[in-house]
């Protein structure tokens, strides 16, 4: 049977125009409007309120990873890592709110403090449909405040027969000028129509590049209280090797109707390479004049406040997923059971960060802030002569990340002419490590710069100077590092950096749940509730640094904690008929808090006069959830709805600076604390239709559009700022996406645009401190033209409109980063047999 991205929509077909125009000898190829039928009746069929992506609209997106293609569902945008989708923000939530599973199995995180799982590890070749589940029904886990991100991977049986499909690709990145490679493969067959066999490899390896400004805002002696005065600029110029490998096999077995049984494995490998050049200009450090009009004058710049500094670590990202389990269908009861494993790790051993000082005269400089990112000049311009340099300090910083879980769960489900019952017990075992290591050594010999000196580097910021080579770096560690060592004074402070994040962490779940279901005519009633009980232990370390930093006491840390929570939910749905359909949802969701807030640890700096303090006393997120939509199916292929949801979370927690702490007078102290509520109110849209109605020619035109509009009340319990008004941290008032496509024959293609409104990303003492991420229109374009029905080539841009990502310090005119991509162009061909 021809594969899914070759499939000949013939229903459609007959839908769209008359009976007797049908070519029954022609194979009409759509896999827009395919994938788009799927996502649709996904949606259409779930008891839950969620939105569905199919692996054709992954292969039709330009989508590196899983996270780039469910930003494309209403509600969902993502945050970015040098211009990739990383992490998944659903409803404006911070995505440390969600739960992600792959096959029904949760995942862990790489992440050393979250629980945010990154997306991008995961190629989008690895999965067949990617689910969000705004509103869980009491049979899911409760952890899921944002939503519920259900990654699922292909069996055998959704493709019926042999199907072998591939694809190779070139894809070309504007700034870097690299080409770089991507294939995938996936094969699935089913034997004797009872056991089924998929198995999918992709490989993909990008070079590219990103240039990044950033700037530090303060007050300055003498100036208006008003008038921050951009103390530090630095550029930064990234070059980066990202590697994704990315298998899957899944088994399945069905000896008859009433049983099945199946195995399902993913494994994904994530290798980031990357080479971190920088020039900093502390501006702050000299003597600073307000002109006017934005613009200052520096006198007495010291030559060491110029600075270069060169970095490179390969950070590896694993994740492995498997799960074994079936389902009976016994006399009166279908019982399901499984057992899943995940293990996620991060490894960095090889972090290192070469630091040097300028070392020419003491100069003067003029800054300009009437744009976003300033301008600067320099009285001297031996700073850009890496022969003008000394070194200053060997920085390294490995880390290791484990995260591994262990999970059994058994549901069983009895069924009436009308109504059903379900109920089910699930068990989670998750041990998790975290060692984070960072040591400066000053002394040894010194390092001349002009031996790592390679071409000044391209900068759409201005010029960064001579060039560094990592590989030059690199070479001469491992030939004379051992000769390293940290001076007496910073002891403490290497203690400090090495010790106090560190911490390992113990964390079994409980669930039970009962739910029952009931068919009123049209009306389907989903009712129960969920108790969930965790138990949390962890191990960490209190670090003393004494005044003259060359001392320290080491105290290991335990804490042992219990909690239940009890988890309500009602959904209703109703078919009213003429292709409608109501919901209703009220229910009470989780989260708990990350691993970093929770392990007991303790960072005390006398000299500095600050203390870091972990807080294993925090309770978990409670949200009560409400939920309301309309939706109107349009044919098979479209709809448009309308949705509204209401979210009242207890405890929010948030980071706290205080110098009133009793117990450490004097100090300043941050820790981490339950806040108080926070509301979240919102409204989604969204309308995607196949124009079929249309006169021949255009007929084969899809269009989409989709709004989601939030309104956040927060308060952070922020000494000093009661009477400030707070949006929700990475809440964007505004999410929109639209797409147009069209398809005809061997023809297909497709224009898609993202826009996320700006968003705050971490609060400050002031207004005027406050971060926010500026918005951001994502524009892409795809296309693709069948030769054969089983022969394509394909084309596809990224970020056709060269967005950068920026972020701004109390107002947009202060710009405190400026990271840009360029464009992205990939030419590729697909086979399906």
């Amino acid at each position: 049977m021809a594969s899914p991205s070759v499939f000949a929509v013939e229903a459609v077909e007959a839908s769209a125009v008359g009976a007797g125009a049908i070519d029954l000898d022609r194979v009409e190829v759509r896999p827009q409007l395919e994938s788009q039928t799927r996502a649709v009746d996904l949606k259409r069929s779930s008891d839950a309120i969620e939105d569905a992506v199919s692996s054709d609209a992954m292969g039709v997106y330009p989508d590196k990873n899983v996270a780039e293609s469910l930003q494309r569902l209403p509600g969902v945008s993502v945050t970015r890592d040098q211009g990739e989708g990383r992490f998944v923000v659903i409803r404006g939530l911070d995505a440390n709110l969600n739960s992600v599973s792959v096959d029904g199995i949760a995942i862990g995180t790489p992440e050393d403090s979250s629980r945010a799982a990154p997306l991008d590890v995961i190629p989008s070749d690895s999965t067949e449909r990617l689910r969000v589940v705004k509103s869980p029904t009491p049979d899911m886990p409760g952890d899921a405040i944002g939503g519920a991100i259900l990654v699922e991977s292909a069996s055998a049986f959704d493709r019926e027969g042999r199907n072998l499909r591939g694809k190779i690709e070139a894809s070309h990145q504007q700034l870097s000028g690299n080409t770089s490679p991507k294939a995938a493969i996936n094969y699935s067959e089913v034997f004797a129509d009872t056991f089924g066999v998929a198995l999918g490899v992709n490989y993909q390896n990008r070079k590219f590049e990103s240039d990044n400004t950033e700037v530090e805002y303060g007050a300055f002696d003498g100036g208006a209280d008003d008038d921050l005065f951009a103390n530090s600029l630095q550029r930064r110029k990234y070059e980066i090797e990202r590697k994704r490998i990315g298998a899957n096999l899944n088994l399945d077995w069905r000896p008859n109707e009433d049983s099945r049984y199946y195995l399902r494995t993913l494994y994904s490998q994530f290798d980031d390479a990357e080479t971190r050049q920088r020039t900093i200009f502390n501006f702050g450090d000299g003597e600073v004049t307000a002109l006017g009009n934005h613009q200052y004058r520096i006198d007495d710049l010291p030559a060491d406040a110029i600075q270069k500094r060169m970095r490179y670590r390969t950070k590896k990202e694993n994740t492995f997923a498997a799960s074994l389990g079936g389902e009976n269908r016994l006399s009166g009861a279908v019982l399901d059971y499984k057992v899943g494993y995940t293990r996620t790790e991060e490894r960095v051993n090889d972090e290192m960060e070469a630091r040097f000082e300028y070392a020419g005269d003491d100069t003067g400089a003029t800054v300009d802030q009437r744009s976003r990112v300033p301008g600067f000049t320099l009285g001297d311009a031996g700073w850009m002569d890496n022969g003008n340099y000394d070194f200053d300090r060997i920085v390294l910083s490995p880390k290791r990340v484990d995260d591994e879980e262990r999970s059994a769960q058994v549901n069983i489900r009895f069924d009436g002419d009308n109504a059903s019952y379900k109920f089910g017990l699930l068990g989670r075992w998750r041990d998790r490590d975290v060692d984070t290591d960072e040591r400066e050594l000053r002394v040894g010999p010194d390092i001349a710069l002009s031996d790592w000196t390679t071409a000044s580097p391209d900068h759409r910021g201005g010029s960064l100077g001579q060039g560094m080579s990592s590989d030059a770096m690199r070479r001469y560690w491992a030939q004379h590092g051992a000769q390293y060592s940290a001076r007496p004074q910073d002891a403490g402070g290497n203690a400090l950096t090495s010790l106090e994040e560190d911490y390992s962490a113990s964390e079994n779940i409980f669930a039970s749940y009962a739910m029952g279901t009931w068919d009123i005519g049209a009306l389907r009633i989903i009712g129960g509730v969920r108790v969930e009980n965790t138990q949390f232990t962890a191990t960490g370390n209190s670090v003393d640094v004494a005044s003259n930093g060359r001392s320290y006491t080491v105290t290991p840390l335990s804490v042992s904690r219990s909690y239940t929570n009890v988890l309500p939910g009602l959904h209703l749905r109703y078919d009213a008929g003429d292709d409608w359909v109501l919901r209703a949802a009220a229910n009470k969701t989780v989260s708990r808090p990350s691993f970093g807030d929770i392990a007991p640890r303790v960072g005390l700096s006398r000299g500095d006069e600050e203390v870091r303090i972990g807080n294993p006393q925090l309770d978990p997120y409670e949200s009560n959830n409400l939920d309301l939509s309309i939706e109107k199916y349009l044919g098979s292929t479209g709809i448009i709805s309308l949705g509204l949801f209401h979210k009242s979370i207890d405890g929010y927690i948030v980071n706290t600076v205080s110098n009133t702490d009793p117990a450490y007078p004097g100090y300043e102290v941050t820790r981490v604390i339950n806040g108080e509520k926070a509301k979240v109110n919102g409204a989604e849209f969204n309308w995607q239709q196949q124009l079929a109605f249309l006169p021949a020619g255009w007929d084969g035109l899809l269009v989409g559009a989709s709004g989601t509009w939030l309104d956040t009340d927060f308060d952070p319990g922020l000494a000093g700022r009661e009477r400030d008004d707070f949006m929700l941290p990475r809440a964007s008032k505004h999410v929109y996406s639209a797409h147009i496509g069209y398809e005809k024959d061997a023809f297909s293609t497709r224009l898609a645009a993202v826009y996320r409104s700006e968003y705050l990303d971490t609060l400050g003492d002031s207004r005027a401190y406050d971060i926010y991420v500026a918005p951001n229109t994502q524009l892409d374009f795809s296309l693709d033209y069948k030769f054969t029905p089983n022969v394509s080539v394909y084309f596809e841009a990224q970020n056709l409109l060269d967005k950068p990502l920026e972020l701004y310090q109390g107002t947009r005119s202060r710009t405190l980063q400026m990271e840009e991509y360029g464009r992205t162009y990939a030419l590729g061909l697909k086979v399906a047999l």
